[in-house]
């Protein structure tokens, strides 16, 4: 069954899931294709998160290893661990998740000149869309949001 696996590269990342009332993040690992099908490179975690399959594969880093198949609709956002570099200052939101709980972001996308308004970014239909928080790519899922404000 080894010849059948297609490899993958492992990307870490923390997602979070609503547990009881309140939102909890889990480190985790997910695999992406070394090419991506819409543009060259490798393929990225917005483009899994946005892609039509409702479940994917990824692996849970507690004290031990433990694979899972994820519902996508139930994630609320994913975080890359690692920082990037960003000197374009985009709009600042405060967004309110459908849980009550509130986290600053900045958008992240460039936008084309006659849609840049965060409604426009929001009105995208994309169901994950991309910011940052703490010079770290976020992903969040526009589905579990109930209020952003803009600041």
């Amino acid at each position: 069954m080894e010849e059948l696996n297609i490899p993958k590269l492992k990307k870490e990342v923390e997602i979070a899931f609503k547990d009881g009332g309140v939102i909890k993040k889990t480190n985790m690992i997910l695999f992406l294709n070394h090419f991506s099908a819409y543009h060259t490179g490798e393929e990225t975690v917005l483009e899994i998160l946005n892609d039509k399959s409702q479940f994917i594969p990824a692996m849970i880093m507690n004290e031990i290893q433990q694979f899972a198949i994820l519902n996508v609709d139930s994630i609320f956002y994913v975080y890359e661990l690692e920082t990037i570099e960003t000197d374009t200052k985009k709009e600042d939101l405060i967004i309110q998740f459908i849980t009550g709980e509130k986290v600053e972001f900045t958008i992240h996308e460039d936008l084309p000149g006659n849609k840049s308004r965060a409604i426009d970014f929001l009105n995208t239909d994309k169901n994950f869309l991309s910011f940052l928080k703490d010079s770290k790519r976020v992903y969040i899922n526009k589905n579990k949001i109930n209020k952003v404000e803009i600041i």
